[in-house]
């Protein structure tokens, strides 16, 4: 299963959101989402979730540093309730740390499914030239 694309959409006045089509549909029932790198939110279906938490198991009791990071990171984990039309409300601790208003871009990157608020994408020139460029060029040590 690969999540690729994008797609944008709009809070409506309750803060409620509904996964693209595209994307719920390889989704699953279970999904989560979390604060990501860069500003954006991470929605992850159950699998993808239980191989990010995986390693946090190893993380003995004693190492106070990597236990808060671990703390830090999971107290941003949301698991979505969605009502019968398939809305969900985007908690507010999520719209802030995105910087969500209303308009959203959903990026399929993989695994796990992106969400930027339209303002911060669009600052990321993804769809121009040179910084496409400079993206295939960065992902070729990794034999891609």
């Amino acid at each position: 299963m690969a999540f690729f694309g994008t797609h944008s959409l709009q809070l409506d006045e309750k803060n409620r959101m509904r996964i693209p089509a595209k994307f719920r549909a390889k989704l699953g029932a279970d999904f989560y989402i979390a604060y990501g790198a860069g500003g954006c939110l991470t929605i992850m279906p159950a699998e993808s979730f239980g191989k990010f938490i995986a390693p946090f198991s190893q993380i003995p009791a004693s190492d106070l540093e990597a236990r808060e990071s671990v703390r830090r990171i999971l107290a941003t984990v949301e698991q979505p309730e969605e009502d019968s039309q398939g809305r969900f409300v985007l908690p507010q601790h999520c719209r802030a740390y995105a910087s969500i208003d209303k308009k959203v871009v959903f990026v399929g990157v993989g695994e796990n499914i992106e969400i930027w608020s339209e303002e911060k994408f669009a600052a990321k020139n993804i769809g121009e030239q040179d910084t496409f460029d400079k993206a295939v060029v960065l992902l070729a040590k990794y034999g891609l």
